[in-house]
């Protein structure tokens, strides 16, 4: 027996892209967490904005 037909005849296996889908949503959560908790941890403190080439 072949892999198609380990579900019984006539029948498909079921998609596994709802798996992967479901995997690459938790990597990219992880990804996000780690940014923001890295990014919480290292503040930045603010950069005036060039005027333009006037010093004051």
């Amino acid at each position: 027996m072949t892999a198609n037909h380990a579900a019984g005849p006539g029948q498909t296996r079921p998609s596994r892209l709802w798996l992967w889908i479901v995997v690459a949503f938790v990597i990219q959560a992880a990804a996000w967490t780690t940014w923001f908790t890295i990014a919480a941890q290292h503040r930045v403190a603010e950069v005036p904005l060039a005027t333009g080439g006037k010093a004051k």
